[in-house]
């Protein structure tokens, strides 16, 4: 059956609201109490006129961390200067529900809950909406077919030679000798596929942010540039049922953020942070996020599991069994979670069960 990209999007657009778009004025990564280890960086978008001309080459894709950061910022204004594109108007919020795992144990009995945050007020700008995630979500496949729900292009990350993207509309995307062939047009090893405002396709599915295709090797590999608090908000709910009680969303939320927080900074490849299996955490799109797991991390924005000034690679598992058997018994049950939630217990009490000794702290941008 021929692939429809728009009857796609017109399906996935009854489910989903468009973001609003959004603009940063300054991007100042600082510490919170308990956290060590950040690099302070300032960047001021204004000033994008006056810096130098830079490309996305291996070395900027191989580098990791904040100083990465800063970088792919800058160049994502060189890239923004260089090809213009409309916004799409905001639509009517829907969503649909994800899946989980499987069936767990009851969760072990409730201890003292973490004390909560004091380092930065709950208003402060936190490292959720400037932080941009790698994830690998098309990783040693022979042809993938992308789309965007608004015209656009699929561009070389040197910013020279680009192949044009009708609104709604799709090309298979395959990698040959020479780098990379859309559909008819012929681009390098490397190219971001963008939609401004709106949602990039990949494989079947819609996503948030930017798309980084790679021939690595005679074989695609699709990496989605994602912000923090998008990206937690599909993780809330490819991990966890949205229907189930706030507070233990708002538990999986942190969860989340730790873990990915971990793998930010001690990344799985030269190319991605993690991947979007639940080898590391699922992440299935905006398809999965509903308003509860909006709420949640909305709820909990910038908050993380941290130890002794560190951060905590918090890791879970569907059931307490599962815990044991895959953590030897260190982490999270979701179905613990919600039976605790169920019980009226606070999401600062659910976590301290299950990573107990820990507290809570919150990164935020000045």
């Amino acid at each position: 059956m021929k692939f429809d990209l728009q009857r796609e999007w017109q399906r996935f657009h009854r489910l989903c609201s468009l973001p609003n778009a959004r603009t940063r004025t300054r991007l100042t990564f600082a510490s919170g109490a308990l956290f060590s280890g950040v690099l302070v960086l300032r960047f001021m978008p204004g000033a994008g006129a006056f810096m130098p001309r830079m490309t996305l080459n291996a070395e900027l894709t191989r580098s990791t961390g904040l100083v990465r950061q800063s970088i792919i910022d800058l160049y994502r204004i060189q890239r923004s200067q260089q090809v213009a594109a409309p916004a799409e108007p905001a639509a009517e919020a829907s969503a649909t529900p994800a899946t989980t795992a499987s069936e767990t144990a009851a969760a072990p009995p409730p201890s003292a809950p973490v004390a909560p945050p004091t380092s930065a007020p709950v208003a402060a700008t936190t490292i959720d909406d400037v932080l941009e995630m790698r994830v690998a979500i098309a990783r040693n496949v022979s042809t993938l077919t992308v789309g965007i729900n608004s015209g656009g292009v699929v561009m070389n990350t040197s910013g020279q030679g680009y192949c044009e993207l009708p609104s709604q509309g799709s090309v298979v995307v395959r990698p040959t000798a020479q780098g990379l062939q859309a559909g008819n047009c012929q681009l390098s090893t490397a190219a971001w596929v963008e939609a401004p405002d709106g949602y990039v396709y990949v494989g079947d599915s819609w996503f948030k942010g930017r798309v980084l295709l790679l021939n690595n090797g005679g074989q695609l590999l699709a990496v989605n540039y994602v912000i923090l608090r998008e990206y937690l908000s599909s993780v809330v709910g490819s991990e966890m049922y949205p229907d189930w009680p706030l507070e233990a969303l708002k538990a999986q939320a942190i969860a989340a953020r730790s873990y990915a927080l971990t793998h930010h900074v001690r990344p799985a490849s030269d190319y991605f942070d993690l991947d979007n299996t639940q080898r590391f955490q699922a992440y299935k799109g905006v398809g999965v996020e509903t308003n509860m797991t909006q709420a949640a991390v909305a709820a909990t924005l910038g908050e993380f599991i941290s130890y002794k000034g560190g951060i905590v690679e918090s890791l879970y598992a569907a059931s307490d069994q599962i815990v044991q058997e895959a953590h030897g018994g260190q982490g999270m049950s979701q179905h613990g979670a919600k039976d605790h939630a169920l019980r009226g217990y606070g999401y600062q009490q659910i976590l301290s069960v299950y990573y107990p000794g820990t507290s809570l702290s919150r990164l935020v941008v000045e």
